[in-house]
């Protein structure tokens, strides 16, 4: 008796992931973003590294909290930045495309650098070296 249940629940389970796949890599493409790189220099706020996609929360002197995504967890590993890497009042300089919304503080780092540590989450993207 729990056999089709199961089957049923598996079977939702698998059509809710189809359908909600092209919507989910949508919001982590690059669609949202400028395509010309600029460079955000602040003080790191707050670190959070996990799912959907690592973040820091920068603040800038003359423009306030930005919200910085860096790759797939994998993907920032892979760059060297792992837990530890950066905390609350460390100096980082990033270079990324911010948000196409006019007034959203939102950029999409490309590489970090920290003190004398750079990390190069997207290094195929890097415009310019």
């Amino acid at each position: 008796m729990q056999a089709p249940v199961l089957r049923r629940a598996f079977a939702g389970g698998l059509l809710a992931a189809l359908l909600s796949g092209p919507a989910a890599r949508a919001h982590h493409g690059w669609s949202w973003a400028e395509d010309e790189q600029v460079t955000l220099t602040g003080t790191v706020r707050e670190v959070y590294i996990g799912q959907p996609h690592p973040t820091l929360r920068v603040e800038t002197p003359g423009d306030g909290l930005w919200l910085v995504e860096l790759g797939n967890p994998r993907q920032t590993e892979r760059s060297g930045f792992v837990e530890g890497s950066a905390k609350p009042g460390d100096r980082v300089t990033v270079l990324g495309n911010r948000s196409r919304q006019a007034g959203e503080r939102r950029m999409k780092a490309v590489r970090l650098t920290l003190g004398e540590r750079r990390y190069d989450i997207y290094p195929e993207r890097i415009q310019g070296g």
